[in-house]
């Protein structure tokens, strides 16, 4: 399902920043709680995500294609997933009433297994944090040469994953613009800090 781009107050409610020299434009989406930079107005689609405990979610993915580069955030809703589970049929490995919580917790993880195992020359891979919501960063160097940037940071406090991907061609500057542009605001699109703290992020 595609979504046009509306400027009041709805389900999906989109606000653009100011523009520089390249085009790109700041995006608030309030319906997924982020903010981000793209090159261009991005098309966005409804899919689904399989989960580390087998549970499917829903999910959008908002993409651009601009100059030869390819830019993507993909939005993985959690917030039915104690309800998703229950209705599940059980394996023996997710009995417990808490799976709900650890399919979360365990998120960033299988999607960066899931981007090691495409193949191509990991270059990068580290924890991050964008506002103090923790992650990961990778970096791969594709079959092709192209370069493949990406972040996978999950916000409990919202309910949602966010895998940014950026591929650019070969010998292309690091697409900062996108990479770092993430942000999340709350339902009036007001920005979050969060604190950090060893057990993750709180408000």
């Amino acid at each position: 399902m595609r979504y046009k781009k509306l400027h009041i107050v709805s389900f999906l409610v989109l606000f653009s920043g100011i523009s520089n020299a390249q085009g790109w434009t700041e995006h608030v989406y309030l319906n997924d709680f982020f903010t981000i930079n793209f090159p261009g107005d991005p098309e966005i689609n409804e899919t689904t995500y399989l989960s580390e405990f087998d549970a499917t979610y829903p999910a959008r993915v908002y993409t651009v294609n601009s100059q030869q580069s390819l830019y993507s955030v993909t939005v993985v809703d959690f917030t039915d997933a104690q309800a998703i589970h229950a209705a599940m049929e059980k394996t023996e490995a997710a009995t417990s009433s808490a799976t709900w919580i650890n399919d979360q917790r365990a998120a960033v993880s299988r999607a960066a297994r899931e981007m090691r195992s495409r193949g191509g020359e990991i270059t990068h891979d580290a924890w991050s944090h964008i506002d103090r919501v923790e992650g990961l960063q990778l970096q791969m160097t594709n079959s092709d040469n192209s370069r493949t940037y990406a972040g996978i940071y999950m916000n409990g406090n919202s309910s949602r994953l966010f895998i940014l991907e950026a591929t650019v061609a070969p010998r292309s500057i690091p697409p900062g613009q996108f990479q770092q542009s993430l942000g999340f605001v709350d339902s009036s699109g007001n920005r979050i800090r969060y604190q950090l703290s060893a057990n993750g992020c709180t408000i």
